[in-house]
């Protein structure tokens, strides 16, 4: 509707979607902790609701160092909610849990074979396998977002 009344102008109107409270947007590119660094301070000014999440790439069972070293930098830039999203997938043909790319790494098989991978990921706080129920705001928004690197 935005659009409509003032025109497509870059990086206001020109998404399907906004960039909400103070987070740096979803689609720049930026590491973790430079994001943690920069949307901490604003936790203590917003008592009424709060969140900060990164986009880790991978899963992080996989590396647990670089798990907690996020979880400390989250707690000394007093973040008060704060999430680490990251891909979780099933295979519901032979119950592989982990990251499939677009073959299961268990049993070897692909989404054209069978039945569609699960792909859970974290939107608008929920744990979701399918955008089918979002609007295309939020459709758009999940497609922009970048992982968030964690090297300082």
């Amino acid at each position: 509707m935005d659009r409509e009344i003032y025109g497509k102008m870059e990086g206001i109107t020109d998404k399907e979607y906004y960039t909400n409270s103070f987070h740096v947007p979803v689609y720049y590119p930026i590491s973790a902790f430079e994001k943690i660094k920069i949307e901490g301070p604003y936790h203590a000014l917003t008592n009424g609701g709060h969140i900060s999440y990164i986009e880790m790439d991978g899963d992080p069972t996989k590396n647990l160092p670089a798990f907690e070293k996020v979880v400390r930098a989250m707690h000394d830039a007093k973040i008060g909610y704060g999430a680490i999203n990251h891909p979780v997938d099933r295979d519901p043909v032979c119950g592989y849990n982990g990251i499939i790319d677009d073959v299961c790494p268990q049993c070897g098989r692909t989404e054209k074979e069978h039945e569609e991978f699960e792909r859970i990921r974290r939107i608008t706080g929920y744990l979701v396998g399918t955008l089918d129920r979002f609007n295309n705001g939020k459709k758009a928004e999940e497609a922009d977002r970048v992982k968030h690197g964690i090297k300082q």
